[in-house]
């Protein structure tokens, strides 16, 4: 359970809200060294969404738009591809409606 990132031993586990902030599932948690799309995979969860409910997720779970056809996950630039405003501006609005979930919990 050594998470080489974090120099320590770790645990790590996955929270399902809606926009109110109820809690709608809790998987057990799992090592820190595995990645979250990985743990969100091996709980098989997305499967069970609505099409019509919108996943608001961060860019730990890149890819899991090819999964569920309605997820928002903020943009990532790079060195060669900065990120235009349009693009910073998305994010932000991403980030804030999922920071709400993140502080709270």
């Amino acid at each position: 359970m050594y998470s080489g990132k974090k120099r320590q031993t770790t645990r790590k586990g996955l929270i399902m809200t809606d926009e109110t902030r109820q809690i709608g599932f809790i998987p057990m948690s799992k090592n820190g060294r595995r990645h979250d799309k990985r743990l969100l995979d091996k709980v098989d969860i997305i499967r069970h969404i609505p099409p019509e409910v919108t996943i608001w997720a961060d860019t730990g779970f890149q890819g899991i738009e090819k999964q569920h056809p309605n997820t928002q996950i903020p943009k990532k630039g790079t060195r060669k591809r900065p990120l235009s405003p349009e693009q910073k501006q998305e994010n932000k609005i991403i980030s804030g409606i999922r920071i709400t979930v993140e502080q709270r919990l």
